[in-house]
């Protein structure tokens, strides 16, 4: 078991895609005179699990399935609740939490203020490059929070990718960000995968490679 009370901030755990989403993201936002804090990346499922218990009873915990001896050792229902699943994207290694850091009154601190112009600026910046903000859902918004859905592994195209992913990859082809990953998009993929002199210029797809020069274009 992990050390469930700490968390991952290494970006090499997570998806190769996401990752290079999150690079250009935050090199993005540094440009911006922000400074991204990473407090988290990939979350092992015991971690999830610890975090679940959190603002729960034990019978809370173990009526989601939750084991009963976890549940006795980490469950804290005077604690404040701080997620409402077992299933995140953290699991997949698709989601991070991102927030500003600056100094304030001397000292180096991690800003959660979802009205925060900074955090505003992560925000705008995050989604561009093709994550779904948490700050965006109208119920439980966690504005620290942006993930990448879909079950893509090594490439994106018209059967495995989201809206968000689309748009910031029909931006930055230049042509209408509808978020609809339709012949139009197939097309200037390709286009784009022979301009770069790609073996194969008729996949309809991105990988690591396509997808960081492509989305290095939107910086």
């Amino acid at each position: 078991m992990s050390n469930v009370t700490v968390s991952c901030r290494d970006a090499t755990e997570l998806n190769i895609l996401v990752r290079i989403m999150l690079e250009l993201a935050l090199a993005d936002i540094r440009k911006q005179g922000v400074n991204p804090l990473v407090t988290e990346t990939y979350r092992p499922l015991d971690r999830q699990h610890y975090l679940y218990c959190q603002g729960r009873t034990i019978a809370e915990c173990t009526t989601k399935g939750i084991g009963s001896v976890f549940a006795k050792a980490y469950s804290n229902p005077k604690a404040g609740k701080v997620t409402w699943t077992l299933d995140s994207i953290h699991i997949q290694r698709k989601a991070v939490d991102v927030i500003p850091q600056r100094l304030v009154k001397g000292k180096m601190t991690a800003i959660y203020n979802t009205k925060d112009p900074q955090t505003q600026i992560i925000i705008k910046t995050m989604q561009k490059y093709g994550f779904e903000p948490g700050a965006n859902w109208t119920t439980t918004p966690d504005s620290p929070h942006f993930q990448v859905k879909g079950d893509f592994s090594a490439v994106f195209d018209s059967k495995h990718t989201t809206t968000y992913v689309t748009k910031a990859i029909q931006s930055a082809l230049g042509i209408k960000a509808d978020g609809l990953w339709g012949n139009g998009t197939i097309a200037a993929v390709n286009a784009f995968r022979s301009s770069r002199k790609y073996s194969d210029v008729t996949s309809g797809s991105l990988g690591s490679t396509a997808l960081k020069a492509l989305l290095g274009k939107l910086a």
